[in-house]
């Protein structure tokens, strides 16, 4: 019996395995010896294999290595929801950084400040945002833009995962440096920040993880109302647990929910990680 009530004979995927590092530490080997096939998926369409998805992760992780990222380094992630945004923010902690979430609610100006606060020399940007990417780096101490997709005068996220000129790999243990996201803020005061660690996004990882039940027989959901942080717990938690992942860039409930009953989710992230009725896909 599933959490939600539901009839479901295989027993929880999850099987007491444990992320290493950083929360997709560990998924790819996971993922590739068992049966379960999670998908990982936009809402506008598409989706890449679980498996596709952690390999990109960790050969960009050894990739922004190779570009000079060091470990605790905070990385300026500028992108709507969608995978190639959970892809940048669990990359940059694969290597060992702090994923900067940047919150186009907010003017440039701010913007501008938060990346200087926090001395940011790298954005990964989808695209159609590059060019705001390029204004914010020419404003700050920003010297690297990464770019999912073509864009002028950016770095193709594509080269963080070409092979290793001297045959090294990617290697988890970069990930036991206390990696994290970093949600900023202006306040009365200045720049306010919040850091969320590795060893509290592991906390809710188990939390969630056993709250939900998760099994690959489910469709989690994942919206901007969200936090990052818990966006980016129960998406790892999905895929460990053999889910799927479907991102929305929807901040509006209804259209939030529409997806979801769109897609068959039987779980979502917002307001807060939760099951769902059991819908099924349109058409």
């Amino acid at each position: 019996m599933r959490a939600d009530g539901a009839d479901d004979d295989r027993p929880p995927f999850l099987g007491g395995a444990a992320p290493v590092g950083s929360l997709t530490g560990g998924l790819l080997a996971r993922l590739r010896r068992t049966e379960a096939r999670p998908l990982v998926g936009d809402s506008r369409g598409g989706a890449v294999p679980g498996a596709d998805f952690a390999a990109t992760v960790e050969r960009a992780a050894a990739g922004l290595g190779r570009r000079g990222m060091c470990p605790d380094d905070i990385v300026g992630v500028l992108a709507p929801v969608c995978p190639e945004r959970l892809t940048a923010v669990y990359t940059v902690m694969a290597m060992g950084g702090l994923a900067l979430p940047l919150d186009l609610d907010s003017d440039l100006e701010t913007i501008t400040e938060i990346l200087t606060a926090v001395d940011a020399r790298m954005i990964l940007v989808t695209a159609p945002l590059a060019g705001i990417a390029r204004e914010l780096a020419d404003h700050s101490r920003v010297r690297q833009v990464v770019a999912f997709g073509d864009a002028p005068e950016t770095t193709p996220f594509g080269e963080l995962l070409l092979p290793s000129p001297d045959g090294s790999g990617y290697d988890p243990a970069r990930g036991l440096f206390d990696n994290g996201i970093l949600d900023c803020s202006e306040g009365e005061s200045g720049i306010e920040s919040t850091l969320h660690g590795h060893r509290e996004l592991l906390g809710r990882f188990h939390a969630v993880s056993a709250e939900l039940a998760l099994t690959c027989s489910d469709t989690v959901l994942l919206d901007a109302a969200c936090d990052e942080s818990e966006r980016a717990v129960l998406g790892a938690a999905a895929l460990w647990a053999g889910a799927s992942v479907i991102t929305t860039p929807a901040r509006d409930q209804r259209e939030a929910a529409a997806a979801a009953e769109a897609h068959g989710a039987t779980v979502r992230c917002s307001p807060s990680p939760q099951r769902i009725a059991v819908a099924h896909p349109a058409g």
